[in-house]
């Protein structure tokens, strides 16, 4: 039953690691977004105490950096436009604080499975 959470997970993260590449900063995001979905597969394929404990605190790492640089523009966001523009509309570049809403949700999500995996963790 867990086996399925677990792949469910990678899966979900392995694929908005995918959609990254076309973010104009792919390098970073894609590197988050793998990190992260590395966690929940070291609950199936252990690599060792201290390498998951390594992999688990570089993507905290990761997930933390993440939300400081687009916390910012999802400010913005709150503050400004959320009255008034939807997150799922088009980005532009008159609008960053769209992508940095959406970069900030999606990270939070990500931390939250890191941190989940991290507490839980029997291994």
């Amino acid at each position: 039953m867990f086996n399925v959470l677990h792949i469910a997970l990678v899966g979900l993260l392995g694929y908005v690691a995918y959609l990254q590449f076309n973010d104009p900063d792919p390098i970073f995001w894609v590197t988050l977004y793998t990190l992260a979905a590395l966690v929940p597969l070291l609950s199936i394929v252990s690599l060792g105490k201290t390498v998951n404990r390594a992999i688990i605190g570089i993507a905290t790492g990761y997930c933390l950096a993440g939300l400081a640089v687009s916390l910012p523009g999802l400010i913005e966001y709150l503050q400004y436009h959320m009255g008034s523009e939807s997150l799922v509309q088009d980005m532009s570049p008159e609008r960053p604080y769209i992508e940095e809403g959406r970069e900030f949700i999606g990270t939070a999500f990500a931390q939250a499975v890191v941190v989940l995996y991290w507490m839980f963790d029997k291994r």
